[in-house]
């Protein structure tokens, strides 16, 4: 039987995408906690976090924080929120700026990230905060999702300076009320690419100005966003980056901008990033080419063409201790969470392993 919230999902397919996505923000409150109890064989210990599993939500779908509660519910094992920027941003005024592309599971997006800005964003994490350290002290309550803040600069901004001030902001605000902060170097949207802005020894000046400005005396995992469209020797500088501690994991990797003949859809032509089953095997080889290079010392989070829980094993096997999904939500619907956690006990017994960590990089010769 269709539940209400199946279909107010089967209803958002006939609306345009991103007035789809504000209203499936809006219709996360509809969902009750998911009833599917994490098997132990499913957490990892990373960073001195404790992830239930290793499912999380890429950020993109709630930009502004105003959903995390709820999506809490979903069974993620981390919720990643943004990308926030230091000022608010209406981003590209052109509309539509996103596009289905229903034919090749796929998304476009021409946003150019948009969002409230850091302080109403900060503000509604601090309220998230402090609800969940009081629901922290009953001991009936369910474990709650790691939670990330993606952080970028303005697209627009060519300065590196202004960039770094951006960014150091960003972290400083923001550390105090989340689990770990991702610094989004490769969103396609901008007029210049940020590496380009900041090469990566420059990058690493600037974690340094940033652990500089983190109080107290807790230090929050920091992990770095690599792009698909990235060359060898720009993601392996960042990988070489991880090693030497400047970075504590690797996302790999983001959307792109490349676009492959195979693509049937009409929109599959419009400028700017694509996510979605694409690229599903150019992350998998992304990640294997990572996993080699660190030697499995660092920690990978897969994001790129997780549909299904094989496409989250195959990316685990390449090296991902985590894996992120966003489109293959949107074309799957919000049973998919669920259905992934539950599969993932057969899939280890079927590898023959005890764990979801034994899993890491195993096809990684």
């Amino acid at each position: 039987m269709r539940t209400l919230v199946d279909t107010a999902f089967h209803a958002l397919g006939f609306l345009p995408p991103e007035r789809a996505r504000d209203l499936a923000l809006f219709g996360t409150r509809l969902i009750r906690s998911s009833r599917v109890v994490d098997s132990s064989r499913l957490q990892q210990d990373l960073w001195s976090l404790l992830f239930s599993n290793p499912i999380g939500l890429a950020a993109g779908f709630d930009k502004n924080a105003v959903a995390v509660s709820s999506l809490g519910k979903m069974g993620f094992g981390f919720i990643e929120i943004g990308s926030v920027t230091k000022n608010p941003r209406r981003g590209n005024p052109k509309r539509p700026r996103m596009f289905r592309l229903e034919q090749d599971q796929a998304i476009v997006n021409q946003l150019s990230l948009p969002n409230d800005g850091l302080q109403r964003i900060e503000q509604r994490l601090r309220r998230h905060f402090n609800r969940a350290q009081r629901s922290a002290e009953s001991v009936h309550q369910r474990a709650r999702p790691v939670l990330g803040a993606n952080i970028a600069p303005e697209p627009e901004n060519k300065d590196a300076a202004s960039c770094c001030e951006e960014l150091v902001s960003c972290f400083q605000s923001l550390q105090p009320v989340v689990d770990y902060i991702a610094l989004n170097v490769s969103c396609p949207n901008g007029a210049r690419r940020f590496i380009d802005v900041l090469p990566p020894k420059e990058i690493a000046k600037l974690v340094e100005s940033m652990r500089a400005a983190e109080p107290g005396k807790r230090r929050i995992p920091l992990l770095v966003k690599i792009s698909p469209d990235f060359l060898p020797n720009e993601y392996l500088a960042l990988a070489d980056l991880a090693i030497d501690g400047v970075f504590d994991g690797i996302i790999a990797g983001n959307t792109t901008t490349m676009r492959t003949t195979a693509l049937r859809s009409p929109d599959a032509n419009e400028a700017g990033g694509l996510s979605g089953k694409p690229l599903a095997s150019g992350t998998d080889r992304l990640l294997a080419e990572l996993y080699r290079h660190t030697k499995g010392k660092v920690v990978l989070v897969g994001c790129g063409g997780v549909f299904s829980v094989q496409d989250a094993m195959r990316q685990i096997l390449n090296g991902a201790s985590l894996v992120q999904l966003y489109t293959g939500l949107v074309y799957r619907g919000p049973r998919l969470v669920d259905q992934m956690r539950f599969e993932f006990s057969t899939m280890l017994r079927q590898y023959k392993l005890s764990s979801i960590g034994d899993a890491v990089g195993k096809a990684v010769s």
